[in-house]
């Protein structure tokens, strides 16, 4: 009888749902200079309709000259269902003025991005390209999209059209397999795929994956920054990780 009530109420709406699990969880480390500088923490779900929904949690210390500053934000992207074909894009600030953020929508082969900084609201508006993918600033879980667009059997330098929110255009995105290799880390190794990627004329750097195409590393050298997942950090010696 006990039972028989607990399922009415859940079903009536009077008890609490339980929330689906992510189908996917990923926190990383991000060094600047060699030391610590925040975490990026990323986890997936579906929606109703089958599309994925990616959402990550951002809590970085950025150098302003001789000032630290906090940077916390917020993203969320919807990919259409079994693609990397984005469909919708925000990010919300969580430090400085919180009522900061930008939206994307992407409908009928046309992106729209609205953005609020300093209670000031402007808009852009671009068609979509072909090999679009968006690669925002200092969100780094989307390298994974770089590793699903590209074509293993074609290889070589492929590029992609990267929407970047805050400017409101694309800029061209280079990608290059490098090869196959294994990462030595202090509790073991992985398989991973090296890649070279290029923001042309703005930057250059390397990133690798695992072998279903997660990001695990991301190098960029002009901006002396790493990131790596977290669970592959050395416990006692963090900055020491893949420095040489």
């Amino acid at each position: 009888m006990t039972n028989l009530l607990l399922c009415l109420l859940s079903l009536a709406g009077f008890l609490p749902q339980t929330a689906p699990s992510p189908l996917y969880e990923q926190t990383y480390a991000v060094f600047t200079r060699g030391m610590p500088a925040g975490t990026e923490t990323v986890s997936e779900s579906t929606d109703k309709d089958g599309n994925r929904v990616v959402s990550s949690h951002h809590e970085l210390l950025v150098n302003e000259g001789s000032e630290t500053k906090r940077l916390a934000f917020e993203t969320t992207e919807v990919l259409a269902k079994d693609t990397v074909v984005p469909m919708s894009y925000s990010y919300k600030y969580l430090s400085g003025n919180t009522k900061d953020y930008y939206d994307v929508t992407i409908k009928g082969g046309k992106i729209s991005r609205v953005l609020s900084r300093g209670g000031n609201i402007s808009e852009a508006t671009a068609v979509m390209q072909p090999g679009m993918v968006i690669l925002d600033f200092n969100v780094y879980h989307q390298y994974d999209m770089l590793s699903r667009l590209y074509d293993f059997k074609k290889g070589g330098r492929q590029t992609f059209n990267d929407f970047i929110p805050v400017i409101g255009t694309f800029i061209p995105l280079a990608v290059t397999w490098i090869e196959d290799s294994t990462l030595q880390f202090g509790k073991g190794s992985i398989g991973v795929r090296n890649f070279k990627v290029e923001f042309v004329g703005v930057r250059a750097g390397n990133f690798s994956t695992d072998m279903k195409g997660r990001l695990v590393r991301l190098i960029m050298r002009d901006q002396d920054l790493e990131v790596v997942r977290k669970d592959l950090v050395p416990d006692k010696n963090p900055d020491k990780f893949g420095h040489e």
